[in-house]
This record gives structure tokens, sequence and C-alpha cells, in this order.
């Protein structure tokens, strides 16, 4: 007895912040009726235009309503674009916050905890994400991590699986090479947050490092087939043994292998405990550097490329006070892991 009714909707951009692909440009907008600053998703319409295609992303975004992804407010169209508008989260996504420092053990694993229930739940809807990376996490107005980007989603059939063949290259999983079905499970995406957890362990910039020596395809392939990229050992010393292996099992060449679900992956990191979480790496030219700041102590070591320390302990407003057991000439890594970890010893000094 109800037809279905268009009404109109009215923003102004304020600046483009983003481009997805050829046919679609993301602004950061304030809507009239609203009076609220948006994100908009403007997609151009082509030749075969399908409103279902466009529309697909928007859908499956809005029927994985939870708090740690990212909403949809409304979806509409005009003559020549749809226009899909979600929440403007000022932060920016994790990737610009990973381009400022490196996070905090403490940091990493909030985070990766927020991502690992929004992906628990999209799964749970008989989804694969097929896109986690750092660049589609935001960081909400009350510092969580919401997953985005649900342009490459695929339902899972009866079997748990689902095909992809549009893949984003640096985060492809070893079964990508040689499937030519290109259909996976949910372990595709275990892979994947396994490796945005790697990138916030060691940095982007040691990541695209690493990357950055494949001069082709099969180069590259071969060494994520063969489990050396990424580089497993390139951690920093703060990073807990027991967080390396977590991603580590994520990262397994061979999915039977990785954990079988985003819950199993929260569950490991649910224990990881201890002053060494509180360490941010801040790496010079010639300095590898942790701080924390804890309670209102500042503790800080210092190694140059001649393995030289110099720590220091400061309280509050006073003059920092040299801990002298790790102010050493020839400091080896066993004795920052050690500082990095024995908070009663540098209470002692």
């Amino acid at each position: 007895m109800y037809p279905y009714q268009k009404a109109q909707v009215s923003f102004k951009k304020i600046e483009e912040i983003g481009q997805e692909g050829q046919n679609s440009k993301v602004y950061r907008v304030h809507d009239e009726y609203l009076d609220a600053e948006m994100v908009i998703k403007e997609v151009e319409k082509n030749d075969n235009f399908s409103a279902a295609d466009y529309f697909s992303e928007a859908r499956t975004l809005y029927r994985s309503s939870h708090p740690y992804v990212v909403q949809v407010s409304y979806a509409c169209e005009d003559a020549k674009k749809i226009y899909v508008a979600s929440p403007y989260y000022k932060n920016g996504s994790l990737k610009r916050l990973m381009s400022t420092r490196f996070l905090t053990t403490k940091e990493i694993i909030r985070y990766s905890t927020h991502i690992l229930n929004g992906l628990h739940n999209v799964h749970s809807k008989g989804l694969i994400h097929f896109d986690i990376k750092p660049d589609n996490v935001l960081i909400s107005n009350r510092n969580e991590a919401l997953l985005a980007d649900f342009g490459l989603t695929k339902v899972m059939d009866k079997e748990g699986v689902a095909k992809q063949p549009k893949l984003y290259v640096k985060q492809f999983p070893p079964e990508v090479f040689g499937n030519r079905e290109c259909e996976f499970d949910n372990r595709f995406d275990i892979y994947q947050v396994g490796l945005t957890m790697y990138r916030m362990c060691v940095g982007d910039q040691a990541f695209d490092e690493q990357f950055s020596v494949y001069q082709t395809g099969p180069q590259f392939g071969q060494d994520v087939i063969s489990g050396k990229f990424p580089d497993r050992e390139a951690y920093p010393l703060h990073i807990p043994t027991k967080l390396q292996r977590t991603i580590n099992k994520c990262l397994k060449v061979n999915p039977g292998d990785r954990f079988g679900s985003a819950i199993e992956v929260v569950n490991a990191l649910a224990d990881i405990d201890g002053s060494i979480l509180h360490w941010e790496y801040k790496p010079t030219e010639t300095h590898q550097v942790w701080e924390s700041n804890v309670d209102g102590v500042t503790k800080t070591i210092s190694v140059c490329n001649e393995r030289k320390s110099k720590a220091y302990r400061k309280t509050g407003s006073s003059e920092p006070r040299r801990i002298t057991a790790y102010c050493k000439d020839d400091i080896t890594d066993t004795d920052i892991i050690r500082f990095l970890n024995d908070e009663k010893e540098m209470r002692k000094k």
C-alpha cells in the first residue's frame, strides 16, 4: 500500500580525505539537517550501474552493527552518484596514528582487542572482511579502534568459504598464491589481523622497508609462502614474547595452524601484563630509546649504535637519577629486556 518514497539530504563538502578506487572518493562534510560533521563516500555511477552492487557495502556495514565496527548513518543516491554516510572521527585511522609514533604494547593489545571483537561479530554474521589493514581501522573519539571499509567483504557459503579475487597486495596471506579459485575461509582475516598487529609492533616504516625489497610478485610470493615475509625476528625488544607468539600464530603459513577464530586471539592476549606494557619506543638514527611514564615516574633507557647505554629514573619534578646497573659500555639485548621487564630491580637502583 505504501511505495518507497524519495527524500533529499543536504550536505556541504569540507575536504576530500581519501580516494577508494577509480570511481569513488571520501569527503568530510557538514550535514545541514543533522548539523553534524560526517564522512561521505561518494561513488560515480558507471554504464553498468547496479544499485545492489553499489549499496552492498552500506548494507554489509548496517548488518554488522557492533561497538567496534564503523556504523552507516544513511545511504542515498541521485542521478549521477550514490552516497554512503558514516560518523566522522577526528582522530583518523590507525595508520595515521602509527605514522606519528610507536604504540606502547598496552595500546597494541587494546586496539587489537577492539578490532578482533569487531571481526568476531563480522564472522558471526557469515561475512569475511578481506581487507583488514591499519588504513581500514578508525580511532573513535573515545579512543577505540573501529573496523571499517567493507568494500571487499563477501558472504560465506554453507562450507564457510567465500570467493574474492580483488585483494590488497601487502596483506596477501600465503594461501592467495596459486589459488585460482580465489576461495578462502575466515582464517584469511586472521592472517590479516595478525599482520596489522605486527605492523603496530614494528612500525610501518620498518614494514615498508621489508616490502620495498621485492621487485616482482613471484619473489614476494615465494617469501610469503616460505614464512620469510614479514620478518618474524624484527620485533623491537619491548614487545613481550607472548604477544610475539600470538601474532606469529596468526601469521602461520598453513591456515590450519592459525587461530580458528578472532575470539581465540583475544583470549591469547588476555593475560599479557606487567610494566613492559607501558614502554614507548623512540628510535633515532643513532640511538634506540625506550621511555615509560607510570604514576608520575618516568624511566628511560638509551642505547647508541656502539651499544653504550644510559638509564634514568625521574619522579615528578625532581632531577633524573642514573640507574647505574644499566649504564654500560656494551649492553646486551638480554640486559635491555631485563630492564624493561624488571620494575622491582629498577626501584632498588
